[in-house]
């Protein structure tokens, strides 16, 4: 019996070999290779326009699409400078593998697999084929767009019913932080420690924590007051300001003191540019928190650079801020997936390490409903408490957060309470005093209080629908 095998599939091989692409060491950057034509040229053009800026993750993810997506048109005898909308269509809807299948092609044809997928698929050949038009000029620039600009995707899993994902409480997400101090290891505790605190105060992706830069935080200070006479001669790199290195600790300290001025100014967060779902944006990370991993970056991580590179002489350590103990690498964003998820289950806790960002998403939404509950009453306004948290969670648009303050409002019908703010600890003692009056007293407790607010002439604020 002949067993029938595959080799025109186009391979997909991890770079072995250190090799920079600018300032970017590639090692561990995929390779698509294929048996006929060896190393696939334009993908690895784009590959390489990828590499110089963003994480081997996220090249993999790319250069998977792109190999599955470079034998199903050879397949079908297509040459990859021809593709169009409609090429593209018949890709998603002979569910975006190398194998091809007589299909009727409607524009209203039912997709089989995730919107979510297909989006992404769309999103990788799109760029492709930008990358080779306009960056590198490989392709010729065609007189009318090669895809549908206007392009609307159906899937029958739109309007599936998802399984709603367990959302860790706070106690919960303390509990993962505690656990991984008590790690054997060290740094690696560490490294896992600090990647829980971005998910938990600045609601960070795995992909926006694996790929923090050093760089990318030394960004909060520009612009900042505090930071202006000093912002020159802070290094590209705050790694370069590490504990033990020579003239490093005065500006250490400089940078310390802009951190304390700006809490003094009653600043509590600072803006670190972060790169999660191959879009660029900034992320809000506390004072505290970020003063935390500046410690982290100039002892622990300074150290570990030290140690991993008594045993590798060719250690150029990445500016990556978390560094795996095996590779001494950024971390990959599967192998801190598996992590959290092994050890949040070891602790009987629900969820992932995906879901303590929600967690960090419900306490926002918590604290800015109640804020504008307690200070406009009945005139708060849904629409500015979804855009400031479509901004804290960098969302496209406001449709995956809704249900955050929608579950909030629920609680608070089925509960039948109504959130006040009080800005004096003394006053909100007393009414306090005042909710868990004897309920045979409730009514003259509320006439006594309705002729003082009289007395002081005020007017009650109504809630709508009150009874």
């Amino acid at each position: 019996m002949n067993i029938a095998t595959k080799p025109y599939e186009t391979k997909i091989r991890l770079a072995d070999n250190h090799h920079f692409l600018n300032d970017v060491d590639a090692r561990g950057h995929p390779l698509v290779i294929n048996h006929l034509e060896g190393l696939v040229i334009p993908i690895a053009l784009y590959q390489n326009f990828l590499a110089a800026r963003y994480p081997a993750s996220t090249c993999l993810k790319h250069a998977r699409i792109l190999s599955v997506f470079w034998d199903h048109i050879r397949d079908r005898g297509i040459d990859y400078r021809e593709v169009n909308e409609r090429i593209v269509r018949r890709f998603l809807i002979n569910n975006a593998t190398r194998d091809t299948t007589v299909v009727a092609l409607k524009d209203d044809a039912e997709l089989t697999i995730t919107l979510e997928r297909a989006e992404f698929a769309c999103y990788v050949i799109e760029n492709f084929y930008r990358v080779l038009e306009d960056e590198f000029r490989y392709l010729p620039k065609l007189r009318k767009p090669r895809f549908d600009e206007k392009r609307k995707l159906t899937s029958a899993q739109r309007s599936a019913e998802r399984a709603n994902p367990a959302t860790p409480s706070v106690d919960d997400v303390e509990k993962v932080k505690e656990h991984f101090l008590e790690r054997p290891n060290t740094f690696a505790g560490l490294n896992m420690y600090g990647m829980a605190a971005l998910f938990r105060s600045a609601g960070l992706r795995t992909c926006g924590a694996v790929s923090l830069t050093t760089s990318a935080m030394r960004q909060a200070f520009v612009g900042e007051v505090d930071f202006l006479p000093i912002i020159r001669r802070i290094p590209r790199e705050l790694s370069l300001l590490a504990k033990g290195v020579v003239g490093a600790e005065e500006m250490r300290n400089l940078v310390l003191s802009g951190l304390k001025a700006m809490r003094e100014r009653g600043r509590t967060i600072v803006s670190v540019p972060v790169f999660e779902k191959s879009q660029s944006s900034f992320a809000t990370v506390p004072i505290d928190d970020f003063s935390d991993l500046l410690d982290f970056i100039w002892s622990d991580r300074h150290a570990f650079i030290l140690r991993y590179g008594q045993r590798h002489r060719a250690y150029r350590p990445p500016d990556n801020v978390f560094l795996s103990t095996k590779t001494g690498r950024a971390y990959d964003e599967k192998s801190v997936s598996n992590r959290f998820s092994q050890t949040m289950k070891g602790l009987g806790i629900p969820g992932t390490g995906h879901r303590i960002r929600a967690t960090s998403i419900e306490e926002q939404t918590k604290n800015l409903y109640y804020l504008h509950r307690g200070l406009h009453g009945i005139a708060w306004q849904p629409d500015n408490i979804l855009e400031w948290l479509r901004m804290y969670a960098r969302h496209s648009g406001t449709g995956p957060i809704v249900h955050y303050l929608n579950r909030i409002i629920n609680i608070e019908e089925v509960l039948g309470y109504m959130p006040v703010l009080f800005d004096d600890a003394d006053l909100a003692a007393s009414a306090r005093a005042l909710a868990a009056v004897d309920p045979e007293r409730k009514q003259c407790a509320v006439e006594g209080l309705l002729a003082l607010v009289q007395e002081l002439g005020l007017k009650p604020l109504d809630e709508p629908n009150a009874s």
